[in-house]
């Protein structure tokens, strides 16, 4: 018995260690003409121009992404005490993204940066549908931290929410209506990674996955209703009205 709860820890270190690569994997090529190789590498498509609030939102959130990996790894490595000491850290930077999240996608709508099928404040729906479903997964994660396994699949969903940029800049999609519903549904993908690990490793899916699965779905559901709805338009445009945009 005690063979068999070692393999199946070792298997769960290697899964999660494995997602948290792949995720940063796609993160660096789907960002890499934009931020991380700007001026050396280059995609069939125009960048968007780099403001002071786009660095900063991409400097936090790629320092996250690695809080996010040396934490699984602290964990591999037996160190959990460090891992709830980075976790204090990795929730405050959570917390610094969210108002910049904000800012950056006011900013957005004046830089119209959108593919050309959409409208700025249109394409102001998918960061502004993001942000409450990253709330809702890294709260969740945060109360839940003393359930390990509950806590480990929200964090997973919410890193997995965030991937959803990373994908759409990805050459391999056009920048049309069609490419970005299939950059969407790619990056709810992963989701389908836990959904086996869940099965194999406990013969039923958890409820945290199916939680971090049903909000991300929920959020792009919401999000390409109001892609192009004249409701969100209006909205979106008294937001920037009022933010002075």
């Amino acid at each position: 018995m005690r063979g068999t709860a070692t393999a199946r820890a070792a298997a769960e270190r290697r899964f999660y260690s494995g997602m948290v690569i792949f995720m940063i994997a796609m993160l660096l090529i789907g960002f890499a003409p934009s931020f991380y190789f700007r001026g050396l590498v280059h995609y069939p498509r125009p960048n968007p121009k780099m403001t002071t609030l786009l660095w900063l939102h991409g400097i936090l959130f790629s320092s996250w992404m690695l809080l996010y990996l040396a934490q699984v790894r602290l964990v591999a490595a037996g160190r959990r005490d460090l891992h709830m000491k980075l976790g204090r850290w990795s929730m405050i930077l959570a917390v610094a993204l969210v108002p910049l999240m904000i800012a950056t996608t006011i900013g957005q709508v004046a830089a119209a940066d959108q593919p050309p099928a959409f409208t700025p404040l249109g394409w102001s729906a998918i960061p502004a549908f993001a942000i409450p479903a990253f709330i809702l997964l890294v709260g969740g994660g945060w109360l839940k931290r003393r359930d390990g396994q509950a806590h480990k699949r929200l964090m997973l969903g919410a890193a997995i929410l965030m991937m959803d940029p990373a994908f759409g800049r990805f050459p391999i999609f056009p920048p049309s209506q069609i490419g970005v519903s299939a950059a969407w549904l790619t990056s709810w993908l992963p989701f389908v990674a836990l959904f086996i690990w869940d099965w194999r490793s406990m013969r039923r899916i958890h409820w945290a996955t199916l939680f971090g699965a049903t909000v991300m779905a929920l959020e792009l559901i919401l999000r390409g209703m109001a892609l192009t709805s004249p409701a969100w338009e209006h909205f979106a445009g008294s937001v920037v009205k009022l933010a002075g945009g």
